[in-house]
């Protein structure tokens, strides 16, 4: 008994032994398990925010590029494709207008004539490059389907000179159409500046910013000549400026019915359509049945595009009759400076302004494709520059694209903010400043 006993005991006590240690290894392997996930996730994390600095690193060279460009474009130069790897102005001048993914390499003579390389970007404190950084793809459009931009409660205004491509002239444009709250912040709408099919101005008693917010948009434009006081009046249907104030819903009635001293209808069934008598009653001071009211526009929760809120406005022409290319303004404002807001302005004819190709990019950075822009779409030239920037640390690729006012021909470059580039060759140095003033916007598209 006392032997049996005994037995009993050492067969639990091994057991208890063979659990615990079970119970151990299961702790032991979990822990390992989330050591290595995060430092996996460390990893991936350095990795993304140095292929991030990589393709910013690029934006940085893509402004020097633009500014020899524009240099090379003061003095007269014409295109010229290069032959060897002493770069001219007109070198530089067809890079920009006929290059491809190494064109700002190319400009600044980071890589030689004919080479097809990534762009290396070192330390510059110790020299070396251990998270094997570069920029692989960095292309410059000079004309674009668009003018983007965004607002916020420390930038709450954007004003610009539209221009458009050779060929077109302001003139021609006859109405416009934008677009603003990108989809990926739209998730949860708080339609707050309506109330019983009314606009309720200012916002609720809780303070809460309506979403997508209300914004202006205001036009200036002139004849070849004009007077002061003709910025007063409206002449016919003929004006040198008005403003619209968009307030979106998600009622389709609000949206389609107008209520007397409270707002207009924005939305004719079909889409948002203001027409000509919006601009012209904004600038009536007679009131009465052209009281400046703001426009009901429909927002959907799902759009289908980029943006959740899109509306055409029918542009009139000037007083005088012929809209001049040096005055032709947009100033684009949120009125109670929230909640931050992308936006785009595309300009059309009423026919063909001329078909432009755009070269596009797919996510590797390495296609050349060109898509045709539809034929009544005005493109802009001289307004911003689009730069697309892949940048690459080991093997994990981060894409950037930036919109950059161009001051060509108008005013100095406001683009550049402050640079130190520093390096020789085919080598970038890693001591930059990024630019994150009013002249940059990154999006994610």
């Amino acid at each position: 008994m006392t032997k049996s006993l005994k037995f009993k005991q050492g067969a639990a006590s091994f057991y208890i032994v063979a659990f615990s240690t079970l119970i151990l290894l299961i702790i032991a392997a979990s822990f390992a398990t989330v050591i290595i996930s995060e430092i996996t996730r460390t990893s991936n994390a350095d990795l993304s925010q140095s292929a991030y600095d990589s393709a910013m690193a690029g934006i940085e060279d893509a402004k020097l590029a633009i500014y020899n460009y524009e240099a090379c474009i003061a003095k007269g130069a014409t295109a010229e494709e290069p032959k060897d790897d002493q770069l001219s102005c007109e070198n530089i001048v067809w890079y920009m207008e006929n290059g491809d993914c190494d064109m700002v390499a190319h400009i600044l003579g980071r890589i030689g004539f004919g080479e097809s390389e990534e762009v290396i970007i070192e330390e510059s404190s110790s020299g070396s490059n251990n998270m094997q950084q570069a920029y692989t793809c960095n292309k410059i459009n000079l004309t674009l389907a668009d003018y983007r931009s965004t607002l916020s409660s420390s930038k709450p205004i954007e004003v610009f000179k539209a221009k458009f491509n050779d060929g077109t002239s302001a003139n021609e444009v006859k109405y416009i159409r934008i677009n603003w709250y990108g989809n990926e912040k739209s998730t949860d709408y708080a339609f707050t500046n309506f109330s019983g099919n009314e606009v309720v101005f200012p916002l609720t008693k809780d303070l809460r910013p309506a979403t997508p917010p209300t914004i202006s948009i205001a036009m200036i434009q002139t004849a070849a000549t004009f007077s002061l006081d003709s910025f007063n009046t409206t002449i016919g249907e003929e004006t040198n400026r008005g403003m619209l104030y968009l307030v979106p819903t998600d009622d389709e009635t609000a949206a389609s019915n107008p209520v007397e001293d409270n707002h207009k209808a924005g939305y004719n069934g079909t889409e948002n359509h203001i027409e000509i008598e919006g601009f012209l009653s904004s600038n009536d001071k007679l009131g009465g049945a052209n009281k400046n009211l703001p426009y009901a526009v429909y927002c959907p929760e799902n759009s289908g595009n980029n943006f959740a809120c899109s509306a055409l406005i029918d542009l009139p022409a000037p007083i005088g009759g012929t809209r001049s290319d040096d005055t032709f303004v947009f100033i684009v404002a949120l009125p109670y400076g929230k909640p931050d807001t992308d936006f785009s302005i595309d300009f059309f004819c009423d026919g063909p302004c001329g078909e432009v190709e755009q070269p596009t990019q797919d996510q590797s950075g390495d296609d050349t494709s060109k898509d045709t822009i539809e034929e009544n779409r005005a493109i802009l030239k001289g307004v911003q520059i689009g730069v697309d920037s892949t940048g690459r640390a080991n093997n994990l690729y981060r894409r950037v694209q930036a919109r950059l006012e161009s001051g060509a021909n108008d005013y100095p470059l406001s683009i550049m903010g402050p640079l130190e580039l520093l390096g020789k060759g085919d080598v970038l140095k890693k001591d930059y400043s990024v630019t994150t003033e009013h002249n940059f916007t990154e999006y994610n598209f």
